[in-house]
């Protein structure tokens, strides 16, 4: 007999991208969100970030708890951004199988853009590429106030008792 599954349902996180030729372009690796559901991969590219420390060096079942691999959420919004790009747009995503926690969020297997938010920038032509990315993906897009009541519909976030100390 096997033992249950800490969660039963989806779990709900947020998330930023970069903005990049139409597409949402996760923001440390060189991982591009083809679609609306992406399943995590630990690929050598990642492994020559930060000299290889904190990614596992052998071909492994992403996310892993030794290594840095999975697809990224955090527990609240919050644009996310990094080397002073400039176009980026967050959302939320549900995510489902094997994942790690953190302190602030966690790691999954699997993940589902369900909702997009227009970046706080007045820029008309990163509007109109989160609008493109949002009718391909066929989701809404949502003012950021709102991400987090679209989350709670959707589910809800790690629980308490889950989390690392």
């Amino acid at each position: 007999m096997s033992a249950a599954p800490d969660l039963v349902g989806p779990l709900v996180g947020f998330r930023s991208w970069r903005v990049a030729n139409g597409r949402l372009i996760s923001p440390y690796v060189p991982c591009r969100w083809e679609g609306r559901v992406l399943h995590a991969e630990c690929w050598d590219a990642n492994r020559s970030l930060q000299g290889g420390r904190g990614w596992l060096a052998e071909p492994h079942e992403s996310p892993d708890e030794a290594c840095q691999c999975g697809i990224y959420a955090y527990d609240s919004p919050g644009l996310k951004s990094y080397h002073g790009e400039f176009w980026w747009c967050e959302g939320v995503i549900t995510a489902w199988g094997r994942v790690v926690v953190h302190a602030a969020g966690w790691r999954a297997e699997h993940a589902r853009v369900e909702a997009l938010a227009l970046p706080g920038r007045d820029d008309p032509r990163l509007a109109v590429a989160v609008h493109e990315i949002a009718a391909r993906l066929d989701v809404p897009i949502v003012p950021r106030a709102e991400l987090p009541d679209v989350a709670a519909r959707l589910g809800g976030a790690v629980p308490a008792a889950l989390r690392p100390v």
